[in-house]
């Protein structure tokens, strides 16, 4: 008889020694890598928990696929509520594994046990203009307090606004930002930041300038303040709008002398770190509030940049929409902790959000409060 996922479900289902039996012995013939982990799920629901105690002791360690481990982990979680073998048993297969989706999940079953509610906390009606070093201003909130934040930081050393020692001096700055932004955003919701790499110009013709791949050394400074990596959205602009840099090969056409133009840039987005799934999140919004049907099936977003005379780099006011669109609801307290000249704060005024903008240069600030009427904390 061949079996189907489906058909395993139903064996899983229905309790007894009898289908237990049926369902070990499929463990030992049956190859596929989704049916083994659907009779392993099967015979966690079963109720003779001496036989599956067992099972899963001779089983686990050399099973070798961790979807397997999963499964068998999963089990002792939920059984080791009414019987300590299991409970016990789980402990072992975390520590031998030491495995970040078994931490993952035992915070998320210890998180199910507790039934707290999540803070849904908009205490903010009105924009709001917070004028200095974010990391000081940001300390002004109240935590939880926002519900989304998109920002492009200032790029290392590549503008007059932005100038450091050194590029570690620079990612330390920027985490300590991050670490005032996990503090503000509410558990479970999106920081989105848009990066790309920078290039210092050459301080001689007979040195090299070096190129810094910050959108991948910000991963490690948004995990270490409490985000996880959620999703990558390149931003990818008309090739006519970018610096050119293949005119060295055009001349030669050498190797090693190809440089492509950048067109694209990374749009980073993450969750602040919660042990519950984003239903919750979506839960405490009323059905009426979702989009219309439109939308952007992948994750290449064709945008053309925006100029502007005031500031070297501002948002088009096209990609800040649609990350207000995908990544918030009307009346959400959405921040931007790099705000420049103000245009997501701008669009979020536009698309019914509560924008918070942080901003240290004066010039900035005072060209903000020209477009909206911001309250000052």
């Amino acid at each position: 008889m061949s079996y189907t996922v489906t058909k395993i479900k139903r064996l899983g289902l229905i309790k007894g020694d009898d289908n237990l039996k049926i369902l070990m012995e499929l463990y030992n013939t049956v190859d596929d890598i989704e049916l083994k982990r659907e009779i392993v799920s099967s015979i966690g629901r079963q109720t003779n928990d001496k036989i599956i105690l067992e099972f899963i002791k001779k089983n686990v360690y050399g099973c070798g696929f961790m979807e397997l481990v999963y499964q068998m982990y999963r089990t002792c979680l939920y059984k080791g509520k009414i019987n300590k073998n299991f409970e016990e048993l789980g402990d072992e297969i975390k520590k031998f594994f030491n495995n970040e989706v078994l931490d993952k999940m035992r915070r998320y079953y210890d998180y199910r046990q507790t039934r707290k509610k999540i803070l849904h906390n908009v205490k903010y009606s009105a924009p709001i203009l917070l004028q200095g070093d974010n990391i000081e201003t940001l300390q002004k909130l109240e935590k939880n307090s926002v519900q989304l934040i998109f920002t492009s930081p200032p790029y290392y050393n590549a503008r007059t606004y932005s100038n450091y020692h050194s590029y570690q001096d620079y990612l330390n700055t920027m985490h300590k930002t991050l670490v005032a932004c996990q503090r503000v955003l509410e558990d479970g919701r999106f920081i989105i930041y848009n990066v790309s790499p920078v290039i210092s110009k050459r301080p001689g013709r007979e040195f090299e300038s070096t190129r810094y791949p910050i959108h991948f050394d910000f991963h490690n400074i948004l995990t270490r303040a409490g985000f996880y990596f959620v999703d990558e959205i390149q931003w990818i602009k008309p090739e006519s709008s970018v610096k050119n840099r293949n005119g060295g090969y055009q001349q030669t056409h050498m190797p090693l002398s190809y440089k492509p133009n950048c067109i694209n840039e990374s749009i980073m987005v993450y969750r602040k770190d919660a042990p519950f799934l984003l239903d919750k999140n979506i839960a405490l919004y009323d059905k009426s509030a979702a989009n219309d049907e439109d939308f952007e099936s992948s994750n290449c977003w064709y945008i053309s940049p925006t100029s502007n005379k005031n500031h070297p780099a501002v948002f088009p006011k096209e990609l800040c929409r649609r990350i207000l669109k995908y990544y918030s609801f009307r009346g959400d307290v959405v921040l931007d902790p790099f705000a420049g000249s103000g245009t997501f704060g701008e669009v979020a005024i536009e698309m019914g959000r509560i924008p918070i903008l942080c901003e240290q240069d004066e010039k900035f600030c005072a060209l903000i409060n020209e477009e909206n009427n911001y309250v000052q904390l």
